[in-house]
């Protein structure tokens, strides 16, 4: 039950978000977020993809893919600390045999990158490659403990405020943070770490390799 849960709300792409903003369009503050967007003083230069603070944090469908993204990432691996247990695990005797751990710890792992590829690709007329920011964001903190990925999601945006970065530069930014915190606060010996700091440079990887940008997720103007 749980395991379906999990790869639930960690599978279903985020265009599908979509189908609820009809009901959200007459809530105040998002009225009010909208208005701000349309101030002139906040217009985007033409091919300007740099992050802005303000306009990714009034964007609600960034906190639901943070939390949905931690919450699935919970589901899957646990946290002793938080006292949640993993919705996939094995017998005590069997841990004991070998490599039955390895295997659990990789189908994991699969089953989250499956997650982070749905997001980031999409198909729109051709295949587009979008930043999961918020998202990978959630999974750090699940895969790498609060400490680790509080403090790289916060340096992180603190750097981009004082020097805007592209999609790209973001994440690989955030990738480098997190693997390093989480090897100070988890150790070497966690692979969950190694997985944290993959996984989010994977889309720049991708990208890189097709010779595409990492796009942004935008408001769809009707």
């Amino acid at each position: 039950m749980f395991l379906g849960l999990a790869l639930v709300i960690l599978w279903f792409p985020r265009q599908w978000l979509r189908l609820g903003r009809s009901a959200t369009r007459q809530l105040r503050w998002l009225r009010r977020s909208r208005a701000k967007a349309s101030d002139p003083s906040q217009v985007r230069e033409p091919g300007d993809s740099r992050l802005a603070l303000r306009e990714e944090f009034s964007k609600p469908r960034n906190y639901i893919d943070f939390l949905r993204a931690l919450t699935g990432g919970l589901l899957l691996i646990g946290n002793g600390e938080w006292g949640i247990e993993p919705c996939i695990t094995l017998n005590t005797e069997h841990l004991l045999q070998g490599s039955e751990g390895d295997f659990l710890t990789y189908t994991r792992m699969a089953l989250l990158l499956a997650g982070v590829l749905v997001q980031f690709l999409r198909y729109e007329a051709r295949l587009t490659f979008y930043a999961p920011i918020f998202y990978l964001g959630g999974l750090g903190f699940a895969l790498c403990g609060f400490n680790a990925g509080f403090f790289a999601f916060l340096v992180g945006w603190t750097i981009n405020t004082a020097a805007p970065l592209s999609p790209a530069g973001f994440l690989s930014l955030y990738a480098l943070l997190m693997f390093m915190l989480g090897l100070l606060f988890r150790g070497v010996s966690d692979s969950y770490v190694i997985f944290a700091g993959a996984v989010s440079f994977l889309p720049v990887m991708v990208s890189l390799l097709a010779r595409r940008s990492l796009a942004l997720f935008t408001k769809r103007i009707k």
